[in-house]
């Protein structure tokens, strides 16, 4: 690699760097070229001859952050621990995602972002595949339950897969995170409805 292309990498790291630092405190959609281009100390130009397109950019920066999150949910149910340990801690990390107040970080990406990053098919394509592993990894900690009699084994796994595409569509409403600071106990709540249903553990 000579100088030229040495340069040229190290504008790309720069510009990627200063996209993703905005886009996980503001979000894809109100962060603009211009935006990015004065927080790396480059020209929008430049922005442009380097990568086309903000949303080529905000492909990279989805990528990242939703292989970031499902490998943060792998690490939390790794554990040999029992199942009902498992699931809180799950719920507690969806709690603590959601108490970071910026419902677009790197974390957050899969559960919400604008409608336009939503319409973009590559993105599309990241988030469904993700969504799929995610649900792969819900029904695999439902089956150790199912070997601990934790859950009923009468419920299908077609049944479950659609019920934990639900819960995780929760996420996606910004609603739900002003509620969340008047009510942090709201995740635990959602996920005892999830464990236990409406008549609870002691039933």
């Amino acid at each position: 690699m000579d100088g030229f292309e040495r340069r040229k990498e190290q504008s790309k790291e720069e510009i990627r760097k200063a996209a993703w630092e905005l886009f996980s405190q503001f979000g894809v959609d109100r962060v603009s070229v211009a935006d990015i281009a004065r927080k790396a100390g480059v020209s929008q130009a430049t922005i442009y001859n380097n990568f086309g397109s903000k949303d080529a950019i905000a492909r990279e920066f989805v990528t990242g952050a939703v292989e970031h999150l499902m490998t943060r949910v792998e690490e939390v149910l790794a554990p040999n621990l029992p199942y009902r340990e498992k699931m809180a801690a799950f719920l507690q990390f969806i709690a603590d995602m959601m108490a970071s107040g910026r419902p677009s970080t790197a974390e957050t990406t899969l559960f919400a972002s604008s409608v336009d990053v939503q319409n973009d098919p590559e993105i599309r394509k990241i988030r469904t595949a993700a969504r799929e592993r995610m649900t792969g990894l819900m029904l695999s900690l439902v089956k150790e339950g199912r070997q601990q009699g934790q859950v009923d084994t009468s419920i299908s796994d077609n049944a479950l897969a659609i019920y934990f595409g639900a819960f995780m569509d929760i996420f996606s409403y910004p609603e739900l995170q002003s509620r969340f600071f008047s009510h942090p106990n709201i995740v635990k709540e959602l996920g005892a409805l999830m464990m236990f249903g409406l008549k609870g553990e002691n039933r």
